[in-house]
């Protein structure tokens, strides 16, 4: 049925493979790559105006913040991410948020406001990595969380001996795309720029690696194991490490 179905990506990204990261590695030439093989067209720096029964209108936006060309996208069947928003209870709280509704945090993952507030994962508040025509949220990948995790607790043991926090997370990001029949695979540390390390890699041996992983992991929380020596070791190896220094 593929020629019958005309697919269309609309996002907010500057460029298809920014991710929010501005790139890692050729994000952008690895994931265009495999949208035109699959013969998905895109928009990009797009807006929805609005959204009717079996049409979607949107507006592409010029690097100036004004409308650059107006599309009218008709569907049979379509998939709408909105935009990510804070958490309900706290949003407005001066000083605990941002206007969006998210956490603000400090190093150490503490929010300086209110010091018995840690927060961690996609409630926290990041910047954006540099100024686009549509605004692009930070994502918050696995990895990334887990070595917020990880400092917090660390640092809630030193706050408990009545000591100050000193553990960084590294917010590195270790993320396989799984497409199916293949997938891109990326490492950036951190996932922040500018980085220290920037790689990025695609073909089948993605999808392979995603279906073992998530064997390995959901096998790995049954048994309640968060990290066993030999995955330690295994990503100490790589230079993935959750703590900084």
């Amino acid at each position: 049925m593929r020629d019958k179905v005309p697919m269309t990506f609309v996002t907010s990204e500057p460029y298809v493979g920014h991710l929010g990261l501005d790139g890692v590695g050729d994000t952008k030439g690895l994931l265009e790559s495999e949208m035109r093989e699959r013969h998905i067209k895109w928009v990009t720096n797009a807006k929805v105006a609005s959204v009717e029964a079996g049409v979607m209108h949107v507006e592409e936006i010029a690097d100036d913040g004004s409308v650059k060309q107006t599309h009218d996208l008709p569907f049979a069947y379509s998939m709408m991410l909105p935009a990510f928003r804070g958490v309900a209870a706290v949003r407005g709280v001066e000083g605990l948020t941002n206007p969006r509704g998210f956490i603000v945090i400090d190093k150490y993952q503490r929010n300086p406001s209110f010091p018995n507030v840690f927060a961690l994962g996609v409630c926290v508040a990041i910047a954006p990595t540099g100024k686009t025509p549509v605004p692009v949220g930070v994502p918050k990948t696995g990895f990334m969380i887990e070595s917020m995790v990880t400092a917090i607790a660390l640092n809630l043991a030193e706050i408990i001996d009545d000591r100050e926090p000193t553990h960084e997370a590294t917010w590195n990001a270790f993320c396989l795309a799984d497409f199916g029949d293949g997938g891109v695979a990326f490492v950036a540390q951190p996932q922040i720029p500018p980085r220290n390390v920037n790689w990025s890699a695609s073909g089948k041996w993605v999808h392979l690696a995603k279906v073992g992983f998530e064997k390995y992991f959901l096998g790995k929380i049954r048994r309640g194991e968060s990290e066993p020596f030999y995955e330690k070791l295994a990503l100490d190896v790589m230079g993935l490490r959750k703590i900084k220094g």
